[in-house]
C-alpha cells in the first residue's frame, strides 16, 4: 500500500514546506520567489520538482538552468525545512491515520510513502505528525523524479519488485494521484479529505470519505 502525504495522511496547509522551497529557489537561482507562487501553480498532486520548475519558468529561468542546479536546490530546501517549519503551523495527521496504518501492518500489509514531497521534508512532516514509526525505508519521493508515476515504480523497486500489479494500491486525494497509479499499472483508492470531491476522483477504483473507508476498501 502506497500512501500519499498531503491531503491523505496529513491535513492542513504545509506552510513551512512551501517556504523552504521558495527560500531555496531564491538562494540558488536568485529569483524573487514567494510561497504564493507555489499555490498559483495548483501544487496538489504534483512533485516538488515539477512545482519548482513551474515557478522558476514563471521567473524566467530556462529548463537548462533549472536542471543544472536542481540537485543543489533539493539539498538546500531539505536543509532549510527543519528550522523554517519550526516557526510555522505543521500539517496534522488525519484523525484515523495512525489506526488505519497500524491495522494494515497488523494484517501483514507492506506500507510505504509515495509523495511528491522531497524525501527529507516528507519524512519530517510525517514524523512531526506522529506517524513516522509506521513508515520505514523505501517509498518514492519528489526528489527521485519529477514525474509522479515514476515514484510509484521506484517505490515498487525499493520494495523488491515482487508484487503483482493488482497487489499494489496507491491511496491519494487528487486526480494526479489517480493518473500516476494508472500510468504505473496499479490500483488506486481516492479519499475526499483533500481539495477534491468525489465527482473529480471517480476514475479511482474506489472513492471513500476518509482513510477508514480506504481501509475497508483495501481489506475487501
Amino acid at each position: 500500500m502506497l500512501f500519499d502525504i498531503d491531503g491523505t495522511l496529513l491535513h492542513g496547509r504545509p506552510e513551512g514546506h512551501s517556504r523552504a522551497m521558495v527560500d531555496a529557489m531564491r538562494e540558488v537561482w536568485g529569483v524573487p520567489a514567494v510561497p504564493d507562487d507555489i499555490w498559483a501553480v495548483e501544487p496538489a498532486g504534483r512533485t516538488d520538482r515539477e512545482i519548482a520548475r513551474m515557478v522558476l519558468r514563471g521567473h524566467g529561468v530556462d529548463d537548462a538552468g533549472i536542471d543544472r542546479r536542481t540537485a543543489e536546490w533539493i539539498a538546500l530546501a531539505e536543509a532549510l525545512h527543519e528550522s523554517i517549519a519550526a516557526n510555522h503551523p505543521s500539517p496534522v495527521a488525519a484523525p484515523d491515520a495512525d489506526e488505519v496504518t497500524g491495522r494494515l501492518l497488523d494484517e501483514g500489509a507492506e506500507i510505504a510513502l509515495v509523495t511528491g514531497n522531497l524525501q527529507a521534508i516528507g519524512r519530517a512532516k510525517v514524523g512531526a505528525a506522529g506517524l513516522g514509526h509506521r513508515f520505514g525505508e523505501g517509498g518514492g519521493f519528489g526528489c527521485d523524479s519529477e514525474v509522479r508515476a515514476d515514484l510509484v515504480r521506484i517505490a515498487r523497486q525499493r520494495a523488491g519488485g515482487s508484487h503483482a500489479d493488482h497487489e499494489v494500491v496507491v491511496v491519494g486525494d487528487t486526480p494526479r494521484d489517480i493518473a500516476a497509479a494508472r500510468a504505473a499499472g496499479v490500483r488506486v483508492v481516492a479519499v475526499t479529505t483533500g481539495a477534491h470531491g468525489a465527482d473529480v476522483l471517480d476514475a479511482a477504483d474506489a472513492v471513500v470519505p476518509d482513510l477508514s473507508g480506504a481501509l475497508t476498501a483495501l481489506l475487501a
